[in-house]
């Protein structure tokens, strides 16, 4: 069978260049259809293009004409048009989970013959659609959507005014009747409205859950913020403005949560009187402690009842008097006018609340019918709206929303009867109108919340699940503001000039289908990116659009989680309290995975490529893989590579460093032969071990990635491997946990060994020596997850109690540290971050009661850097002392050949080696 380029070496070599391209793809080069809609874990353009290529070309084709090709020498790839040829022209992709269709699209822009893109849900196949197949249409298209999309603003107008008068925006949040006073309080989280810095951008071009850390200092564009004032029985919000108090464009100042700082005098920002987490509230006007904890704390029990009232007020069985006196309700705190940076805000009058009220009246003047009135999934384990009383779509939003929503939808289905064309025609232009309608929706909710630093507005699907929220914006669909309707359409229409930009020859197909349904001719490739388990519950979250799309398409569901949930690949165990049979269970990820690996395998030519993109490294989300893969159908790994396809600042990511990048997987049908498993991993460890002997110069997180591929293509090679425990899933766990990632990491250590000239085989060594030489340097140490421990247990026995034991590492909360020397420049510095371990302190005074090698290594790296000229003494009185001098020794070496000369251990394991450079060789080869 004839490799693919993909399969090469020479490809792995420019594995770091296409990252380096996709991370920027993914941070400020976003493509510019990405901010038409958001979707979870799009795929960054570059990484498409170059794997489907790859996939297709020989293994002997010119890596410099391959670059060309994929247009890598750009700075920005994905701005241009591969240069093909036509040379794939003959070839068929499908991609079965085509999500927001980056690998259709990118093999749409190749020029392969016939594109292939299914997706199981609604949703997804609409937004399919507008990406790959209504751009055909070309500049009439982009024209039209232009025109409607005016005369869809146009139609608005006066309603809006109606609504908001000349107002962009509120924040609002909920204000609590407090049991001791009676009085209605306001719970706010945070009080910022505005610290922008210097620098710092305020449009669009996040992923979901991005966030900034806290900014300490430096000059800001703007600073507002909250001050809530007593006035009799009421709490009004006042705004300050330190702008306009300072009576400047910028501020210079020093920043914290609760403070401000400016030229010596310091502002007071006011904490937030609300901690959902701890079940803590205080009301503004007596201080009182709100009672009750969990599900029982009054402020839910509170919010759970506004919500069973607004549902029986549009019943029409209370009044709108009555759904006011709830405990627990809505309410404004300020308003906004302007737009950007330059947003103004003021305080709320008697006025603006009456107006709000009088929304809800006019909102039981609606047909039920045309609001979202469906259930939310109500068992999601993800979704903290239901207990808050959130359980149907519509109570995700205040009245004056829903009015205008409702609004927009009868305007949309007006106008489809005036565009010109065909039905097909039609549909598209609708289907631009409404992903315009549904990005002002997610900006437009009681789901938004206050992005103070940033966008200001962080909109309802900023994390992978609805999340009740204290703050909220609501924004006029008229004003000119990320999120509003006007600047959703500015984004849908620069979306589509760059989308008619990628129009090819190719044929293009769309299919809304289970992957398990899929009938199809044999195709040449398949490029994919499959369910990881438990990350982004689709057909749940996804329906926060549906609810909205039903109503313009005539889809035949009433919800996607009602109908599809069954068929969806993916890990929620609250799902099987509803749907039974161990729906959402792990074992039913496993049992619907490899179902549909099976499917691939038939949908696939015999010398095809699958490739996979797999963005998980949990050990339970790798056998389920494996289980799925190979020893259900039989497929087996080629190689891997590892890439940049999620935002480093994501919530999944944020805080730590680890192994979690998504992970390329080539297979190929099909795994043939019996072997015992000790010949493979004895085979593996040993070729895999000479690669990074040459290669320990460059060594990476990649690294680990790589050599993951290498030894998983020893070990899926054979259909069945002897020694193995168990059968099914329980043969994978085994293999998996006892044998592919042990493997990885004696592969590693004893590749550093060969290629250091030094050996380690404490495993507390090797798991320290792992860590500093994958995970680049950070300012102080380095951070890791819990899957990290994990992937580098060379014995597969260690557990984390044992680490922190022997002090190997630290854990904070949900943080774990790596107890190494906290880096610094200054020499002094750098001695007291040796001084500071308890274990170097005592044998400074004498006692030399070391635990493990690396405690060993520490104190000589101490004294190699305070007492260079006694190193050599203190090595030998440490050899009557201790059995751990020569592992330190070699530890040493070894970090002479991999660390970044920025990490504070380089510089002392190079005077360790140089000071005694004799002994070591004799002690150590």
């Amino acid at each position: 069978m004839d490799k693919r380029l993909i399969e090469s070496d020479k490809f792995s070599s420019i594995i770091p260049e296409i990252d380096k391209k996709a991370a920027k793809e993914k941070g400020p080069g976003r493509p510019p259809y990405w901010e038409m809609i958001f979707w979870w874990t799009r795929k960054p353009l570059i990484s498409a293009r170059a794997f489907i290529a790859a996939s297709l070309l020989p293994e002997d084709f010119s890596i410099t004409e391959y670059r060309r090709i994929i247009r890598l020498n750009e700075d920005l790839p994905h701005k241009y048009q591969p240069i093909t040829n036509n040379m794939f022209k003959n070839y068929v992709l499908l991609d079965p989970f085509a999500g927001f269709g980056s690998i259709p699209l990118e093999a749409k822009r190749l020029g392969l013959g016939k594109v292939i893109a299914s997706e199981l849900l609604p949703t997804a196949y609409v937004f399919l659609k507008a990406v790959l197949e209504y751009p055909r249409y070309g500049e009439k298209l982009l024209n039209n959507v232009k025109k409607y999309g005016n005369e869809l603003i146009k139609s608005l107008e006066e309603g809006v005014k109606e609504l908001y008068g000349d107002t962009t925006g509120f924040v609002g949040s909920w204000e609590i009747k407090c049991p001791r006073c009676g009085n209605y309080t306001p719970l706010v989280n945070q009080w910022w409205l505005l610290a922008l810095k210097e620098g710092s951008s305020y449009e669009e071009g996040e992923e979901e859950g991005e966030e900034e850390s806290e900014v300490k200092s430096g000059t800001f564009k703007r600073l507002v913020y909250m001050e809530p004032v007593k006035e009799g029985n009421r709490i009004r919000v006042k705004v300050v403005d330190l702008n306009k108090e300072l009576d400047v464009k910028s501020v210079k100042a020093k920043k914290t949560k609760d403070k401000v700082e400016v030229n010596g005098k310091v502002y007071r920002v006011p904490q937030g009187n609300v901690n959902a987490k701890n079940s803590i509230a205080r009301c503004l006007h007596c201080n009182n402690v709100f009672p009750g904890k969990g599900d029982s704390w009054y402020v839910r029990e509170a919010i759970r009842e506004w919500n069973r009232n607004y549902e029986r007020f549009l019943n029409g069985e209370i009044t709108l008097e009555e759904l006011r006196n709830s405990r627990a309700r809505p309410t404004l705190l300020v308003k906004f006018k302007g737009e950007g940076k330059n947003l103004q805000f003021e305080g709320i009058t008697d006025e603006d609340i009456e107006a709000f009220w009088d929304e809800f009246n006019k909102l039981r003047e609606i047909d039920i019918t045309k609001i979202p009135i469906e259930n939310i999934a109500i068992y999601s384990s993800r979704n903290t709206t239901v207990a808050w009383g959130m359980d149907r779509f519509y109570k995700l939003f205040n009245a004056r929303q829903l009015i205008i929503l409702t609004k927009i939808i009868e305007k949309i289905n007006e106008l489809r009867d005036k565009i010109e064309g065909d039905d097909r025609y039609k549909e598209a232009i609708i289907t631009y109108l409404i992903i315009t309608l549904l990005n002002h929706i997610r900006h437009n909710c009681m789901l938004t919340s206050v992005h103070h630093s940033r966008t200001f507005i962080a909109h309802a699907l900023s994390f992978r699940r609805f999340a009740f929220t204290w703050n909220w914006v609501e924004i006029s669909p008229l004003a000119n503001i990320i999120g509003s309707l006007t600047k959703s359409l500015d984004h849908v229409i620069e979306g589509l000039e760059y989308l008619i930009q990628t129009n090819s020859n190719s044929q293009v197909e769309i299919l809304q289908s289970d992957v398990n349904e899929l009938k199809l001719d044999p195709v040449d490739v398949i490029v994919t990116d499959p369910p990881y388990a438990d990350d982004v519950p689709y057909p749940e979250v996804s329906d926060f659009y549906y609810v909205w799309l039903k109503r313009v398409f005539p889809f035949p569901y009433n919800t996607q989680w009602e109908e599809l949930v069954p068929k969806d690949i993916g890990v929620d165990e609250e799902r099987n309290k509803v749907f039974g049979n161990g729906v959402g269970t792990y074992d039913y990820f496993r049992e619907r995975l490899a179902q549909a690996f099976a499917s691939l395998s038939e949908l696939l030519k015999d010398n095809g490529v699958l490739v996979t993109f797999y963005n998980h490294t949990s050990p339970e989300a790798w056998t389920s893989l494996l289980y799925a893969g190979w020893y259900y159908s039989k497929f087996k790994i080629s190689t891997t590579h590892a890439i940049t396809t999620e935002d480093e600042t994501r919530v999944t990511a944020r805080g730590t460093i680890s192994l979690d990048k998504s992970i390329v997987i080539v297979w190929r049908k099909r795994a043939e032969g019996v072997k015992h498993i000790q010949e493979v991993k004895k085979y593996a460890i040993s070729t895999v071990s000479d690669w990074i002997s040459v290669n320990i110069k460059s060594l990476s997180l990649d690294t680990y990635i790589e050599v993951l591929g290498k030894v998983l293509s020893e070990f899926t090679k054979y259909e069945k491997l002897i020694g193995l425990k168990g059968e099914g899933i329980k043969a994978v766990e085994d293999l998996v946990s006892n044998h592919v990632f042990p493997t990885v990491v004696q592969a590693l250590i004893e590749g550093l060994s060969k290629g250091a000239g030094a050996k380690v085989e404490n495993p507390y060594s090797v798991f320290y020596v792992l860590v500093k030489a994958l995970i680049p340097p950070s300012k102080t140490v380095r951070k890791l997850d819990s899957n990290t421990l994990i992937l580098l247990n060379v014995s597969g026995n260690i557990s984390k109690e044992d680490l922190l034991q022997n002090k190997i590492i630290k854990a904070e909360k949900d943080t774990i540290y790596l107890m190494e020397p906290e880096n610094a420049n200054d020499i002094n510095d750098k001695i007291r971050s040796f001084e500071n371990f308890d274990y170097v302190k005592s044998a400074i005074a004498g006692n030399y009661n070391f635990s493990n090698p690396i405690q060993v290594l520490h104190y000589l790296e101490y004294v190699a850097l305070k007492y260079p000229d006694k190193l050599k003494e203190e090595i030998n009185k440490l050899r009557e002392k201790t059995r751990f001098v020569v592992e330190a020794l070699s530890i040493a070496k070894i970090f002479t050949k991999v660390l970044n000369e920025k990490d504070i251990e380089y510089e002392p394991s190079c005077k360790i080696v140089r000071g005694c450079e004799k002994g070591i060789e004799k002690w150590v080869s």
